[in-house]
């Protein structure tokens, strides 16, 4: 994980958080246009897997095997970064 970006891999997914192009992340502020679209949206239709901390979303869970125990699956969090903020976040699905 580098300081630009959060990657974190889930059963079958690896998603990753590109803070340079996250709107919260990138204007330092908890006021931005989407209002973390993104962390909503796991609480809504996923797992809780994300937070907010400092104005980014980061993960909650911080241990790889619980995370991939939690985590549903559900993409909202893409989904609704796409839609409503700057679309940093990529969901990579292989096709096996």
């Amino acid at each position: 994980m580098g300081a630009n970006k959060l990657e974190f891999e889930t059963r079958k997914t690896k998603i990753t958080i590109d803070y340079s192009r996250c709107l919260p992340a990138m204007e330092n502020t908890s006021e931005s246009a989407c209002r973390f679209a993104c962390v909503k949206a796991c609480r809504l239709y996923g797992r809780n897997i994300l937070k907010i901390e400092e104005n980014r979303p980061v993960l909650a869970v911080k241990d790889p095997e619980e995370i991939k125990r939690l985590d549903n699956e559900c993409l909202s969090c893409e989904y609704n970064c796409q839609r409503y903020g700057a679309g940093c976040i990529s969901i990579e699905i292989p096709l096996e």
